[in-house]
C-alpha cells in the first residue's frame, strides 16, 4: 500500500535534513512512497560505475569522491547489493569497505538492495535519484552489483556509464562479446600497472572503434592510488558537457 509522504516529512528534507533523505529513500525502497520531487536545472549529473567483482569498482568510488571533493563538488553515492536472504535488504559489502568521512555533509552512501530485479540496479535507483537531485548534490554515482549480458539497466538511469575492466578480465573475442561494451560511454582499466594492460588498451581501442562514428575513449586508472582518476572525471565531464 502507498502512502504519502507527510508535510513534516518534507520540511525536514526542504531544511536539508539528512535523516529525512534517509527516510524518504527507505519508503522508496521498500515500496511504500512512490513521490519523486521536480527535477533541479543546473550541472547535477548521474554516472554509472559497473564491472564485474575484483575490478576494483569501491576502490574507484572511494577515489572519485576525494577528487570530486577536492573540486568542491559534493558527492552521493548509490551502491546495488545483492539481497541479503535473512532480511531481505541489501548485503552492505560496499558500504563496508568503503571509506568515507562521518564529518563530511558533502558526502552521501547508500546501499540498495537489487531485491532480484535483473539488470544490476535496484528498482528504486530512479526515484532516488531524483530526491538526490532535489537535495542538492552535484553528483550521483551509482554502483552496480556486477556485469553481464543482461545488466545494462544502469544505461537507462545514468548520464554517463563507466566500464570497469581488468588486464586479466579476458581475450579480444570477451571484449567484442560483452554486452556492456555497446551501451558504455567510457572504459576504465584498473590495475594499469599491472602486465597485460597495454595489451587489453589495444584490443579495446580496437574492438571499440569498429563500425562506428565515434570510438569510446579508453582510459587507464589505478584506482589505489589515485592515478589517472582526475583525467577519467575530465572525461566524464567532457561526455556530459559540462
Amino acid at each position: 500500500m502507498m502512502d504519502e509522504l507527510s508535510a513534516e516529512l518534507i520540511e525536514r528534507f526542504r531544511r536539508r535534513q539528512r535523516r529525512a533523505l534517509a527516510e524518504i529513500i527507505t519508503r522508496i525502497e521498500a515500496g511504500t512512497s512512490s513521490a519523486v520531487p521536480a527535477r533541479r536545472t543546473g550541472s547535477f549529473r548521474v554516472v554509472g560505475i559497473t564491472g564485474s567483482g575484483g575490478a576494483g569498482k569501491s576502490t574507484l568510488i572511494d577515489a572519485s569522491i576525494a577528487h570530486l571533493r577536492g573540486e568542491g563538488r559534493t558527492v552521493a553515492v548509490l551502491a546495488c547489493d545483492p539481497q541479503s536472504p535473512l532480511t531481505g535488504g541489501a548485503l552492505l559489502g560496499d558500504r563496508v569497505r568503503a571509506r568515507l568521512d562521518p564529518d563530511d555533509e558533502g558526502v552521501y552512501f547508500r546501499s540498495l538492495s537489487t531485491r532480484g530485479a535483473q539488470g544490476g540496479v535496484s528498482r528504486a535507483i530512479g526515484p532516488a535519484i531524483r530526491w538526490l537531485d532535489a537535495f542538492g548534490f552535484d553528483v550521483v554515482i551509482v554502483e552496480t552489483v556486477g556485469v553481464g549480458q543482461d545488466q545494462v539497466a544502469v544505461r537507462d538511469v545514468v548520464d554517463t556509464l563507466v566500464l570497469l575492466v581488468t588486464p586479466n578480465t579476458g581475450d579480444e573475442v570477451q571484449w567484442e562479446k560483452a554486452g556492456l561494451l555497446e551501451v558504455a560511454d567510457l572504459v576504465a582499466i584498473n590495475k594499469a600497472d599491472l602486465p597485460g594492460a597495454d595489451r587489453a588498451r589495444r584490443q579495446l581501442v580496437s574492438a571499440l572503434s569498429f563500425g562506428v562514428a565515434k570510438p569510446v575513449p579508453v582510459l587507464a586508472v589505478v584506482a589505489a592510488s589515485g592515478q589517472g582518476v582526475a583525467e577519467l572525471w575530465q572525461a566524464i565531464d567532457e561526455h556530459e558537457g559540462i
